[in-house]
């Protein structure tokens, strides 16, 4: 702490938090502050109110059984939480896979969502070496027909492979030597046995429009020096694209457009489809994806997002 504070007062600043906050979006202890006044109080009534509906859960069940009653703890949350969704919702994530093969997720998700909002479209590559059968390549051109990048997708986990699920930066855009961008989404899907589709959870789901708007952060970078190109930008904006991506994934248009049943291929019925919107918004406190979230790597890494 002391040098920290020492290294603030060198560089001009009354404190550490001003001095790290200084090229980050909120620019002062004092606006942080007040960002998270307003947003504690509201977080703190939306958990007690859920946790009063897992309270209610854990009684009811208790009681049914016989058994005392105890008191909901942390560890509780996540497993009482998909209890209460399947009451309130009546349906759970199994009712949703089939709905959501992995290529059409991303070719009729991702991509189709890049395309109304871009302009982008894609196109596969199978004349490139790449270092894993299970990667896939894509050419990204932007709507004058003109290319922007090259995007890999390398979405099973495998034993080599960290654990998390991030966007990588092969070659970073530069002005200065003329590279256009060569980005990648690494997750970590269970890759199922030959012959079967992969079929994604939900959560899978949206992690997988997550990354790409970091992929679409790599993918527009249009800077001098590779050194400040893609995500390589103040911590606290490296996220914004990605959530933003993010939310196309419930869109009621995109996602009308990729949730098709892997064997019929028919339209996921409009009552799951409204299920699934609802459902997204319930125990937000918990489900809110943060900077990072499943991601093992350095965060700090340029060329490393999750």
């Amino acid at each position: 702490m002391t040098l920290r504070a020492e290294k603030a007062a060198l560089m001009g600043f009354p404190n550490f938090a001003a001095y790290s906050l200084g090229n980050q979006t909120a620019k002062t202890p004092e606006a942080v502050n007040a960002m998270l006044g307003q947003l504690a109080p509201a977080a703190v009534a939306n958990a007690k109110r859920e946790a009063a509906d897992l309270q209610a859960m854990i009684d009811a069940e208790q009681k049914a059984a016989g058994k005392p009653t105890f008191e909901l703890q942390p560890w509780d949350w996540a497993f009482y939480s998909e209890k209460v969704r399947q009451a309130k919702y009546n349906f759970d994530e199994s009712q949703l896979k089939p709905y959501f093969e992995m290529t059409k997720v991303l070719e009729d998700g991702v991509f189709f969502a890049a395309g109304k909002e871009f302009g982008l479209s894609f196109k596969q590559r199978t004349d490139l070496p790449v270092y894993h059968p299970d990667v896939t390549v894509y050419d990204v051109f932007n709507e004058d027909g003109s290319q922007l990048a090259i995007f890999i997708f390398d979405p099973y986990a495998r034993q080599s492979k960290r654990g998390g699920a991030w966007m990588n930066a092969y070659v970073s855009q530069s002005g200065l030597s003329g590279d256009l961008p060569v980005v990648a989404n690494h997750l970590n899907i269970p890759k199922p046995p030959a012959g079967k589709p992969t079929l994604l959870t939900w959560d899978e789901v949206t992690t997988t429009f997550h990354e790409f708007g970091h992929a679409l952060h790599g993918m527009f970078s249009n800077v001098k020096y590779p050194y400040f190109a893609g995500t390589a930008v103040p911590r606290d904006f490296v996220e914004f694209p990605s959530q933003v991506n993010e939310m196309w994934s419930d869109e009621p248009t995109i996602l009308a457009n990729y949730a098709k049943h892997h064997e019929t291929g028919a339209a996921m019925p409009q009552a799951l489809l409204d299920k699934v919107i609802a459902a997204a918004k319930f125990n937000q406190l918990r489900h809110h994806r943060i900077p990072g979230r499943g991601d093992a790597g350095p965060e700090l890494a340029p060329d490393r997002r999750g």
